[in-house]
């Protein structure tokens, strides 16, 4: 035995026992990654420089950080959707923080193909989307998976997107020619098998929290789901059929932070939490100044008008782009889909570019249908009806009362003419609507009405123009009981 001297030869024996001791401690095969998640971020990049912040102090204190997001980046704020390439600023932010993955939200159709692609291509990480057939269209094909390996960890990651009734996502139909989707779970079967090629397989989802339960109790080969587009905020994770599920609301105000455990490549352990990133006050500096360039841009700035009152509801300003549509094409009524309407009151203050672009950002337009009284009924009843009886559609001119049956179904509908006279029947009547209405909702001249040229940005832009200061109006839309 070697002899050190000053050590007794028990004494270097222990030494040479604890070196092997703390040489089989660092083999041991234990391993960690951790996903930073965000969804919904429908162009808040004001919180950017808070999310840098949040990223580097998670990178502080784990060596194998991933950053994926759940799709819905855009639509949402104008300094996104309408800079002069849309959705180029937060696709630049994403670079610059470091994202690995993300998949297709149905808002990120908003743009239309050309612009997708070129946002994706703009993209240094990948985008995935497993229910989409677009080969055909100008799109082009979307990978169905991707798998990122990390300290010799291989972590799969699957992405689907929401289809509704007619098996498109929730987006203007206009932009989705030649290409169709599947619905999520007939994608179950095809990747199966791709367990086998990872060490954890993630599903990185754009589908709502209760399609994403739907989903772990078909596809348990799922260890978890990283979800999106219910904007539903899991601060702790909701486990179904042993697939863990997370999602952290929308508009970054919280980030998501899964731990993963591995020992011999084996996972060992998982957690999640949602994490609130909007109390941070230390921002990343470089961050915050690349945000201020994009949403400092002139034109955003221009004041169009102003308002003479406080908006303190959304249907208030619903009102203002139907009252605008009627300007803009002299028909005999417009109406505008609540979903369309992306703020919810106005200061009394200047009303600026930004300002109508915040209210809608979908750059949508107006088409023009003939539709009878009893059309205008099932375009609003069918909608009623299928939407858990909500009012959904802002009208102009006069008002409307839905009559409800003691389940709530609306049995009919009583039009008012703007000076509170019950409307009686003609032939035809000239209606306005947006083109996702026209084409999405269902009424006997769905699809066939004429696209004119006139945006709903710029009809409000010279509706305002003519008549500011605006003042809100009274409530146009009402529920009542059948007698």
């Amino acid at each position: 035995m070697l002899y050190i001297s000053g050590f007794s030869k028990l004494q270097v024996y222990m030494i040479l026992l604890w070196i092997i001791f703390l040489s089989g401690c660092q083999n041991t095969g234990e391993k960690e990654i951790v996903i930073i998640s965000t969804n919904d971020i429908h162009g808040k990049i004001e919180q950017f420089p808070k999310l840098a912040t949040f990223v580097e102090r998670v990178k502080k204190k784990h060596s194998n950080v991933i950053l994926v997001d759940a799709g819905d980046r855009f639509t949402g704020n104008p300094h996104v959707d309408h800079a002069k390439e849309k959705g180029f600023p937060i696709i630049s932010l994403m670079n610059d923080l470091g994202y690995e993955i993300g998949t297709l939200g149905n808002h990120e159709f908003d743009f239309g193909q050309k612009i997708l692609r070129t946002r994706i291509n703009d993209a240094i990480f990948p985008i995935i989307c497993a229910n989409i057939n677009s080969s055909r269209g100008e799109l082009d094909s979307i990978p169905p998976y991707h798998i990122i390996e990390k300290d010799g960890i291989k972590i799969g990651f699957i992405g689907l997107v929401q289809t509704g009734p007619d098996q498109i996502p929730s987006t203007n139909p206009e932009h989705l020619k030649d290409i169709t989707f599947d619905h999520y779970l007939d994608k179950v079967e095809d990747y199966r098998l791709l367990k086998q090629q990872c060490d954890v397989l993630i599903g990185l989802t754009h589908l709502g929290v209760d399609e994403d339960s739907i989903l772990a109790t078909q596809m348990p080969e799922l260890d978890i789901i990283i979800g999106g587009h219910s904007h539903t905020l899991l601060e702790s994770p909701k486990k179904i059929n042993n697939v863990m599920i997370g999602q952290t609301g929308l508009k970054l105000q919280y980030a998501g932070l899964t731990i993963l455990k591995f020992k011999k490549d084996k996972l060992t352990e998982r957690s999640y939490r949602s994490c609130l990133i909007d109390t941070i006050t230390r921002v990343d500096s470089c961050m915050a100044r690349k945000v201020s360039y994009f949403m400092e841009q002139s034109e955003f700035k221009e004041i169009i008008g102003t308002t003479s009152h406080p908006f303190k509801s959304q249907e208030s300003i619903g009102n203002i782009v139907t009252d605008a549509m009627l300007y803009s094409t002299a028909s005999d009524f417009a109406f505008y889909n609540q979903g369309g309407i992306r703020l919810a009151e106005l200061p009394q203050e200047d009303i600026t570019m930004e300002t109508i672009l915040s209210i809608e950002p979908f750059g949508n337009h107006i088409v023009l249908h003939e539709l009878s009284l009893t059309d205008i009924k099932a375009l609003i009843l069918n909608h009623f009806n299928q939407e858990d009886h909500a009012i959904d559609l802002y009208v102009s001119p006069g008002s409307y009362t839905i009559i409800q049956d003691q389940q709530g179904k609306g049995i009919d509908v009583i039009f008012k003419d703007q000076n509170g006279r019950p409307l009686v029947e003609k032939t035809t009547y000239e209606v306005a609507l947006n083109n996702y209405v026209s084409i999405e909702y269902d009424f006997p001249d769905k699809g066939k009405g004429r696209h004119t040229d006139i945006s709903i940005v710029n009809a409000m832009i010279d509706f305002i123009r003519a008549n500011t200061p605006i003042a809100p109006t009274d409530q146009r839309t009402y529920l009542s009981s059948a007698k």
